[in-house]
């Protein structure tokens, strides 16, 4: 026996945890490879056959490290309460009342009974017994019964799988500048776990709790499983997002397939790559940048030739100058735009 190819099997430490779980390893590579040396030697020994060259094709092990996602988070959406009126109207629904008596005499913990009046209210308003903006007061006033529940459990120290639970409720969306199924797949297709984090304002300490959204309208896109701390959690703690500031995160570990599984879902295509290699003066190179697809392109993967698009659209703004809806230099603004779209990049330039 001159070779024995043992294949794939080395795991990746996703979760940083060094356990035994499907996201990480107990194992370090010394383990691994005494393992393998020692359980091929003590079989071949008693039956007198000489030791092989061993090969191994650990692939994510090797690749899983060189590769990762960098994007800019787009916006936020925030479940916070309005306030409420004060003080609050004595004429208003007795379903309403009953919201705000809750709401004002709480001093627990139990929000059941919140939900129990939110349901009853959205039935009335489903029985066209509450108008609109009736119904928008009563889900107010839930949302800041839930958020007086969670600022008391806090304040106190006391945790419970409910108040777990309603906190992952009210976390954050940020949205991000990218695509699940185009970058991430596997997060999305059998659940893999994969680092994530802010990208820099290091010094400061995360405020906000949040799970992050991606651009595509599918309730799928998004990540809500997250290593913090060792700890498996349905948020990523986050800093206050401002919209006159860049905010960047990065997903790591993706590996080589991520790339290769990503598909066209909601027609985001591939994103710009760079390579980077880190130099003997410990700073980086980088060493090749290539381009992602442009929107002309993702078109016509879905049989949408960008050149039969453009040659269209030159003749309805033709006509439409023909029939004075457009001027001459209005045109050519028009068309102008329309070609540098197509020329143009899926997501969002920062």
């Amino acid at each position: 026996m001159g070779y024995l190819d043992l294949g794939g099997g080395l795991a990746v430490d996703y979760s940083g945890r060094c356990s035994g779980d499907g996201h990480s390893r107990n194992y370090s590579l010394e383990d691994y490879c005494q393992a393998i040396v020692t359980t091929i030697a003590a079989t071949l020994d008693t039956t007198g056959i000489a030791h092989p060259h061993i090969v191994t094709e650990s692939g994510r092990a090797t690749v899983a490290y060189s590769s990762m996602l960098l994007f800019n988070i787009l916006d936020v959406m925030h479940f916070e309460a309005a306030p409420l009126p004060q003080p609050f109207p004595a004429d208003e629904a007795e379903i309403l009342q009953e919201q705000h008596r809750f709401f004002t005499t709480l001093n627990g913990h139990d929000y059941h009974q919140a939900v129990v009046l939110r349901d009853r209210m959205r039935q009335q308003f489903r029985d066209g017994q509450l108008s609109l903006r009736q119904r928008t007061l009563g889900e107010n006033l839930f949302l800041a019964t839930a958020q007086k529940v969670v600022t008391t459990a806090r304040q106190s120290g006391l945790a419970s799988p409910q108040i777990s639970e309603l906190q992952d409720a009210l976390a954050d969306i940020y949205y991000g500048n990218f695509s699940v199924f185009q970058s991430l797949p596997d997060t999305w297709a059998i659940d893999q776990l994969l680092p994530v984090a802010p990208l820099h304002r290091h010094e400061q300490q995360p405020t906000r709790e949040a799970i992050l959204s991606d651009l595509t309208c599918d309730c799928d896109g998004k990540l809500d499983q997250f290593i913090v701390n060792g700890e498996l959690r349905k948020t990523l703690p986050l800093h206050a997002f401002s919209p006159d500031e860049n905010y960047y995160v990065g997903a790591f570990l993706m590996g080589a397939y991520q790339e290769t599984l990503g598909d066209l879902h909601n027609l985001f295509g591939d994103t710009h790559v760079a390579s980077v290699r880190i130099n003997e003066e410990g700073g980086y190179d980088l060493i090749e940048e290539i381009s992602g697809d442009t929107i002309g392109e993702i078109l016509s993967y879905v049989e949408y030739i960008p050149s039969v698009l453009f040659d269209r659209m030159r003749k309805e703004a033709e006509q439409a100058v023909r029939e004075q809806r457009l001027s001459v230099p209005e045109r050519q603004q028009f068309l102008t735009l329309f070609g540098d779209n197509l020329a143009g990049y899926p997501y969002y330039k920062p």
